[in-house]
Order: structure tokens, then sequence, then C-alpha cells
């Protein structure tokens, strides 16, 4: 099976060949966010009891576990997910999982347009909006993410493409070369000093890698 990638905000699966419970994805992070063209890989398992009970799902683009993407994709793998009654609150009844209407499809969409979001600090409960001090919170937040997603969703993938998905890598950084150079040059021009040497090395280190495709 080949593996193709369309151009931007992709979500892509690929059955295991062996366990015919378990799959796994990858999605990438779309435009305007602090995870734009991050490639961000999931496993997925489907319980005997599927799908009257929710399918489970585990964010792999921890860094080794070292690494919290948004208070939704804990470090340990955990995705929290009213859809998948892992979000420590019910959520409204249409929010929750449903045996007839509820599916893999869903859940990969809810995590790319409700997790993988522009200003991923607002998820975090008890976090203040629309003021001046959550924006200069939120400005600095999301810049950590930019290192965290040229680090671990973009050079990482680059290094050791997920297997099932090596093709998808290289189509996804090949159309998106002239894209990512631009998106990573503007992160690197915005960032704060706490943050622009670093990330300016790992994205030396990118571009080092998409001349090499």
């Amino acid at each position: 099976m080949r593996s193709r990638l369309p151009a931007e905000g992709a979500i892509l699966v690929r059955h295991d060949e062996v366990r015919f419970d378990a799959m796994k994805a990858i999605i990438v992070g779309t435009a305007g966010t602090p995870y734009a063209n991050g490639i961000f890989l999931f496993d997925i398992y489907f319980p005997s009891e599927y799908p009257s009970c929710p399918l489970q799902i585990f964010n792999c683009t921890t860094g080794g576990g070292t690494v919290e993407m948004n208070s939704n994709l804990y470090s340990d793998g955990k995705v929290c997910l009213s859809l998948l009654g892992t979000s420590g609150s019910d959520g409204d009844k249409e929010a929750r999982w449903n045996s007839e209407t509820s599916s893999l499809v869903q859940v990969l969409l809810s995590i790319q347009a409700f997790i993988l979001v522009p200003q991923p600090l607002a998820n975090y409960p008890g976090v203040e909006k629309g003021t001046d001090a959550f924006q200069r919170r939120s400005d600095a937040f999301d810049q950590d993410l930019w290192l965290a997603t040229v680090r671990h969703a973009m050079l990482a993938p680059l290094r050791h493409p997920p297997l099932g998905f090596e093709e998808a890598v290289r189509t996804h950084f090949g159309l998106r070369r002239g894209v990512l150079r631009r998106q990573c040059l503007e992160w690197v021009r915005d960032a704060n000093d706490a943050v622009q040497p670093r990330l300016a090395s790992a994205v030396q280190e990118l571009f080092a890698l998409l001349d090499a495709l």
C-alpha cells in the first residue's frame, strides 16, 4: 500500500499487519497553530467490547515521555478527550462516545480540531482567557511548543520514520519543504531570548535534513 499525504492537515491510518485490534495514525498539525506541519503519531487499540465502549488511543510524540504537548496530550501518552471518556469530566452528552455514531474518524478529527489548536494554553483548566496577561503567557507557551514541534514532530520522524509511514513522511516533508522553511524562519524570528538559540539550532538541523530529501 502506498502512503500518500495531501499538502496540509492530513490524517493517515495504517492497520497492524498481525493484530487486527491495533492501528497507528499520524495527524499533521494545521497552519496557524504551534503544531503546524508537525507529524504526530498515535497508537490505537480496539477493546473487545468496541464499539459499545470507546477505542483507546495513545500519543507517541512525547520525546520519550519528556514533553507535554498540550493539557490534553500528556507526556505519558494519555489523550484527554470527552469522546474517549478520559477528560476528567463527561462533558456535554453530544461530546461523549456513542456506540451507534462515534468512530475512529471522529476521534482523530477531534484531536486535530480541538487539541492541536491555536493558543493551546486556553485548553488548561482555570486559565483566564482574553486578558493581556493571558496573551503574554500564551505567546510564551506557543514558543516552547514551536521548539517541541520541530524537535519531536519534525526532526524525530525525519530521522526515524514511524514503521509503515516511511513514504508518507518523505512525501509530507518533501511537499512542504518551502512552507516549512518560511514557517520555521518566522518562528525563530519571533521567539523570545530563552527559546531562540535552541530553536535556531533545531531549525538548522531540520533544514539540513530537508536538503537531503
